[in-house]
């Protein structure tokens, strides 16, 4: 039976699915004994009980449901990138007044509260999310299906849904928790976040206590294992556009590399690059502007927009057309050399910098959604060279020099020539490079935290002030949550 449809294509807004054990983030804060009534209401309505997976395709509504989740402006649709850029140093305000928007500002200034919409928001979706995944990997483990297309299926879905909950649970963990010092692996005892792995059935389920982010990125780690053994197992070694082996590979590379263990990001990254899978785009630009069913060969998984499900929050906020959030300045704009072809994603309007990163795209002349690339290839480049200069690393130079070389040049095309750095300099032109590349991809705020340097202002990198605040919804109806200082 053929029921691998794409996620988009099965309109999954109107689909009236059986299965939705919603996750509960929001409890009305109780103050008289009267609204104890409409209390009870609002959980029933919350928590589906009723609950019935009897097919194969039954799973994958609901698996459709997680990917719905995952794509949202609230998780990967666009916002973290916002998040982090304006807590970062790339960007500067072209638009007060969308920075005074409440929840903006507030992030902005680092000073969040438990009341922001915008951030519960991005609370309560990726752990919807997590959710419905929980939903699909419990119904697998415990064989609640038993139809002729289970035995067929069951590794890839399960593979699928253990990356969707990896994905959000690190998203979320970045944000919400102090970051992994990579100088104390093993001892991150601080907060993260609850690390959820069953489905939520009922309130008392909902009481799930704050893991260590030790632990968090434990789990994520032992997530996107089973699921690449899983996919590879499935013949799902890449995709346009849902969780693929290859996807989880990369993931693991990236989450090692913000872990310090460099030898893992090491491994991982060179496993992505020297499948046949995928390959540097010659055309920078090419990258960001696909739409729907396009695909770019450097994309590993992306987040697919189409005209009728459009969940992309970047373009308002990068595009030029749009009076933009961000802009840049001179300084990122001269990073560049002039003969770079990633320079044309920074625009110079007499003494303003517009990012081009996200402009919208265009298909017989019509305006597109855009899709919204979340891991690609040229990250797995950056991460083996650096991973193989730092101490602790397993020290290949020549995977350094060869990842470095590699962007280097398509930057600059057949004319480049493979450049003679001394290895003692090498660190710091990756570490250039990788701001060059990925600049407003919501990884400068990130990667400060892991090189432990001065965040936007000068604020310290283990600082509390940019950590969000626990959405007071989640506070009032977890028994066992802590709130960030």
């Amino acid at each position: 039976m053929e029921f691998r449809l794409h996620f988009k294509t099965m309109a999954m807004k109107k689909v009236n699915i059986i299965i939705q054990l919603t996750i509960i983030l929001a409890i009305i804060t109780i103050a008289l004994s009267s609204c104890e009534k409409l209390l009870e209401t609002d959980l029933n309505d919350r928590i589906q009980n009723d609950v019935a997976i009897n097919s194969t395709r039954d799973l994958q509504l609901v698996l459709n449901g997680a990917y719905d989740g995952l794509q949202s402006g609230s998780m990967l649709g666009g916002n973290p990138i916002i998040y982090a850029d304006l807590l970062a140093d790339e960007g500067i305000i072209g638009n007060e007044q969308k920075l005074n928007r409440f929840g903006k500002y507030e992030i902005y200034s680092m000073t969040t509260s438990p009341q922001i919409t915008e951030i519960a928001s991005f609370w309560s979706t990726g752990y919807s999310a997590i959710n419905r995944a929980n939903n699909v990997i419990y119904a697998i483990d415990n064989e609640l299906v038993d139809d002729a297309d289970f035995d067929i299926y069951k590794d890839q879905l399960k593979g699928e849904a253990l990356f969707i909950r990896a994905v959000c649970h690190f998203e979320m963990v970045r944000f919400f928790a102090k970051p992994y010092n990579v100088n104390n692996p093993g001892a991150n005892t601080q907060p993260g976040i609850p690390y959820r792995m069953n489905p939520s059935t009922d309130t008392d389920s909902l009481n799930l206590a704050r893991n260590t982010v030790e632990e968090v990125y434990e789990y994520i780690i032992a997530d996107l294992q089973e699921s690449k053994l899983l996919l590879e197992s499935a013949g799902v070694m890449s995709s346009t556009s849902l969780a693929s082996s290859m996807a989880s590979t990369a993931m693991l590379a990236r989450v090692c590399f913000f872990m310090g263990d460099y030898t893992l990001a090491s491994q991982y990254s060179n496993e992505v690059i020297t499948s046949s899978y995928y390959e540097l785009s010659e055309d920078y630009a090419d990258v960001f502007t696909s739409s729907g069913s396009d695909y770019n060969q450097e994309v590993i998984f992306q987040i697919v927009n189409i005209s009728t499900d459009n969940s992309n929050s970047l373009i308002d906020s990068y595009n030029r057309s749009k009076n933009p959030l961000f802009q840049t300045n001179a300084d990122m704009y001269n990073m560049y050399d002039e003969n770079d072809i990633r320079r044309v994603m920074i625009n110079k309007y007499f003494v303003i910098y517009y990012i081009k990163k996200y402009d919208e795209a265009v298909v017989e002349g019509e305006s597109q959604p855009l899709n919204r690339v979340y891991i690609r290839l040229a990250e797995m480049h950056l991460i083996r060279a650096e991973s193989n200069l730092i101490a602790g690393g397993p020290g290949n130079s020549t995977y350094a020099f060869d990842s470095y070389n590699a962007l280097r040049e398509r930057a600059f095309g057949d004319s480049y020539v493979p450049e003679t750095v001394a290895l003692n300099d090498l660190l710091d032109s990756i570490r250039i490079e990788r701001r060059r590349e990925l600049c407003f991809e919501g990884d400068r705020y990130h990667n400060l935290k892991r090189l432990q340097e001065p965040l936007r202002d000068g604020v310290s990198w283990n600082s509390d002030a940019p950590i969000f605040k626990i959405p007071a919804d989640e506070v009032s109806g977890n028994n066992l949550m802590e709130q960030n200082p």
